[in-house]
């Protein structure tokens, strides 16, 4: 059961990165913010990116963005929506730290193995070069 939730967590955790922090899409600059704070910020944005009131050149964009704005609205003036949002969101970034430092051990023990490696091949040249220096004094 342990790696069928893993699985789950990883899936939840693909589907936050391709979306952005519904927070930045409210353009809130903290996620310590009040209902009113983020329907302020909702019907800012949305009056910006409703797709009746942008120019025709941009309104697929403004379509697409304006679906983005409704969605975070939804999830975040919802409590509990909101919160499982924002335990989600920690569990991201906890797991992604985790992924940083498991890469940046895998880095340092790569850089570990090839400065072990370079210091064998030096041993090995200079051993080679000790055995023809004796093989050129021998036959001189």
């Amino acid at each position: 059961m342990k790696g069928g939730n893993q699985l789950k967590i990883r899936a939840n955790i693909q589907t936050k990165k391709s979306n952005s922090n519904f927070y930045e899409v409210l353009s809130l600059r903290s996620t310590n913010v009040g209902f009113e704070e983020i329907k302020k910020a909702y019907r800012c944005m949305a009056l910006q990116y409703h797709p009746d009131i942008c120019h025709h050149s941009n309104k697929e964009e403004s379509t697409r963005r304006f679906i983005e704005l409704r969605k975070a609205y939804e999830t975040l003036s919802d409590p509990i929506s909101r919160q499982i949002y924002d335990s989600e969101m920690s569990l991201m970034d906890s797991f992604e730290s985790e992924l940083m430092w498991r890469k940046s051990k895998e880095n340092r023990k790569i850089v570990f193995t090839k400065e072990v490696w370079e210091r064998q091949l030096d041993g090995l040249r200079r051993r080679s070069c000790n055995r023809m220096e004796k093989k050129k004094s021998i036959f001189s």
